[in-house]
């Protein structure tokens, strides 16, 4: 294979590792709680006064959203909490749990993600067990459609069939080319 071929698929292979590692960070950002919430209720479930925070308001349809559930000062702190993000009425989509951990940050809080696969109206369906019983809430979440991708992106992955045709006709000139004066120098 000429030089040229092997440096074009270099080349090549290092933009394709940077792109990947970029969408897994950009990836991983967007399930990670952020430093500062997009929007904090004070909600009640059943006898639990609950402070919940949502990292990205609207939720992008299609990502995980990232939450958080802290009792309210003065609550009991021993709280086992369950959610699941539920479509609203008239939307096709199905009932999906979420995964929660303990906040280290906060005393019998919570944090977490919730996958939202389509955009409309969903509702984070929480409910907490503690020493007062159960109490449940339907917190309501707007999930709009997921964001376009940059134009840029757009062009470099529609030309894929062009890079493609021009590094074949480059990589067969270069053959031919050796080949021709491999045959005059004999």
């Amino acid at each position: 294979m000429p030089k040229v071929a092997q440096h074009l698929l270099l080349a090549l292979g290092i933009f394709a590792l940077i792109v990947l590692v970029t969408e897994i960070d950009l990836s991983v950002a967007a399930t990670q709680h952020g430093v500062v919430p997009a929007r904090v209720d004070t909600a009640q479930a059943g006898p639990y006064s609950l402070k919940v925070s949502l990292y990205t308001d609207p939720a992008h349809a299609g990502f995980a959203l990232p939450f958080a559930i802290a009792p309210q000062p003065g609550t009991s702190t021993a709280l086992t909490y369950t959610v699941t993000s539920v479509p609203g009425p008239g939307m096709k989509a199905t009932q999906i749990h979420g995964s929660v951990t303990p906040d280290p940050q906060v005393k019998g809080g919570v944090q977490g993600t919730v996958e939202i696969t389509v955009q409309g109206q969903w509702y984070l369906s929480i409910v907490v067990e503690g020493p007062s019983g159960e109490g449940a809430l339907d917190y309501p979440v707007t999930a709009t459609a997921p964001p376009p991708i940059p134009l840029w992106l757009g062009w470099l992955i529609g030309f894929i069939p062009i890079y493609g045709i021009v590094a074949f006709l480059i990589i067969q000139r270069n053959a031919n080319y050796s080949r021709a004066t491999a045959g005059v120098v004999q």
